[in-house]
């Protein structure tokens, strides 16, 4: 059941918000209930039901043909929003699907509510220090949010939004990195204003596609691999790849994410294995 317009915990822990203070993932329901001052049996039940949605999520990937194998270990980061953040998110998806690949680790860099300024502040604390060997980076949502009157303007300017991603694909490269971009998804504003009914937030379409054309710019200016899902999401209502919140990513969003983004890492890994 979507539950984004309505339960203020299920939000919180789908979302992971308590890592904007510790920057991890709790799965202790005991002490999730503790942090949001909630009942830990109501908590214990949406962590079942993540659960069985990313089983369900990773079942069905697997019959992808996205699966890859290596005999080496590989270290992939994953730098995001809440919409990688989200419990049952194309990245946890991932995971789950190379849970038995004990030579793949995954390390969770996503933070809800981040912009493109949040990241590459703690591109060291939360990426570098673990030296992964491929990148995947989404972010760019957050960032062009504004208030919806006569001088809104997006949080993050579209220049400043192209320096911090520039920042961020160069010094991976430079340093011999393998680093794969996703393009933004859309945005739902009625879904976001019945959500945030108090903020008067809005998003412009035309903000969007010049965040996914700066996207498609950097990957080509560094070499990254480019995953543009702008085709893939054209061929769905927003309504039926959207959260009722407008914002995220449903279960059918995350699966086509989660599908598009594992054939890059396959692409990449592949690739090494043949050089």
């Amino acid at each position: 059941m979507d539950r984004t317009l309505l339960d203020d915990l299920f939000n919180n822990i789908k979302f992971n918000m308590h890592k904007k203070m510790i920057e991890e993932p709790i799965e202790n329901p005991k002490k999730l209930a503790e942090m949001f001052g909630e009942d830990e049996k109501e908590v214990l039940n949406y962590l079942n039901e993540f659960n069985d949605t990313l089983n369900e999520q990773s079942e069905k990937l697997r019959q992808k043909d996205v699966k890859f194998y290596t005999a080496d270990p590989v270290k992939i980061a994953f730098v995001g929003d809440s919409i990688t953040s989200d419990r049952e998110s194309y990245m946890n998806i991932i995971k789950r699907t190379l849970l038995t690949e004990k030579c793949i680790h995954i390390i969770d860099a996503a933070i809800s509510g981040d912009k493109s300024d949040d990241a590459k502040m703690a591109f060291y604390s939360r990426v570098m220090k673990y030296n992964p060997d491929i990148i995947h980076i989404l972010l760019g949502t957050n960032d062009m949010r504004k208030n919806n009157d006569q001088f809104g303007e997006p949080c993050i300017s579209l220049h400043d939004y192209k320096k911090n991603m520039e920042y961020m694909v160069r010094t991976l490269k430079v340093q011999g990195k393998k680093v794969i971009l996703s393009t933004i998804s859309p945005v739902d504003n009625e879904g976001l204003g019945k959500r945030f009914p108090e903020e008067n937030w809005i998003y412009d379409n035309r903000d969007i596609e010049a965040v996914n054309e700066i996207i498609c710019e950097t990957a080509e200016k560094y070499k990254a691999l480019l995953n543009d899902m702008r085709s893939v999401y054209l061929q769905y209502p927003p309504a039926k790849i959207l959260l009722q919140d407008g914002l995220h990513l449903n279960a059918v969003g995350q699966f086509l994410l989660a599908e598009n983004v594992m054939r890059c890492i396959k692409e990449v890994v592949e690739m090494e294995e043949t050089t």
